[in-house]
């Protein structure tokens, strides 16, 4: 395992932690159930690929997490609230390492 991949194992902060980081599009943590899920989610072997700017519906808690099967593999995608704009969400990809 190296450096970056243990690194990411590291969620300790406000921000999901991605292996592909984007200037643009960093999804906010925004309670411990959050962070408890993307914890799981890296335990059973999905890394947070990237997060993107896009549609997506989250639920009151202002995040929720669905199956994901595309372009990136497959695993999870979470899609969080922008505390930036109303249209559009910050979806954050865990694929198959």
């Amino acid at each position: 395992m190296n450096k970056t991949t243990e690194n990411i194992k590291n969620q300790g902060g406000a921000t999901i932690r991605t292996l592909n980081p984007n200037p643009v599009a960093q999804a906010f943590i925004y309670c411990k159930e959050q962070r408890a899920k993307i914890v799981q989610l890296i335990n059973h072997g999905f890394l947070p690929h990237h997060t993107s700017v896009g549609v997506g519906k989250t639920g009151k808690d202002h995040w929720r997490v669905e199956k994901y099967r595309g372009k990136f593999g497959r695993g999870f995608k979470m899609i969080t609230t922008s505390p930036f704009s109303t249209n559009f969400n910050h979806l954050t990809y865990f694929t198959i390492a």
